[in-house]
């Protein structure tokens, strides 16, 4: 007979970032969660994941998110990337191998629901020194 499924709680983790701050949690070994704040003017590293999809949640702010698709890092001419403004209430879906950089226009708040706890960012430029040489 099988163990009953089960509700639990745990803790949060807060992770000073360059541009901001994230709090994140595990649910299980598949899926996880953070609330990432940037502060106005500051931007993630321009970044993929190897096997790690995401959706993003606009809590509150105004950002500016550059993406592409898992062809422009090969043809940037045949598949450029993309900008698009994101207002609070807005959802954008990243799946694996697809580049992109969020930017704070207004400080601001999102929400990020992946389904993997690995952390495999490949971080393509940064602009506080943390990309891959």
């Amino acid at each position: 007979m099988a163990a009953p499924k089960e509700a639990w709680s745990s803790r949060s983790v807060r992770e000073e970032k360059p541009w901001g701050h994230t709090w994140h949690w595990h649910t299980n070994s598949s899926m996880h969660g953070k609330q990432i704040t940037i502060r106005k003017g500051e931007r993630t590293s321009l970044k993929y994941h190897t096997v790690k999809n995401e959706v993003f949640f606009v809590m509150s702010g105004k950002l500016l998110v550059t993406y592409g698709n898992s062809k422009t890092l090969k043809n940037q001419e045949k598949y450029p990337f993309n900008d698009l403004i994101l207002v609070p209430g807005e959802v954008f879906n990243v799946q694996s191998e697809c580049p992109y950089r969020f930017e704070a226009l207004e400080e601001s708040v999102i929400i990020e629901i992946g389904d993997r706890n690995d952390n495999d960012p490949v971080r393509l430029e940064d602009d506080y020194g943390r990309a891959k040489k």
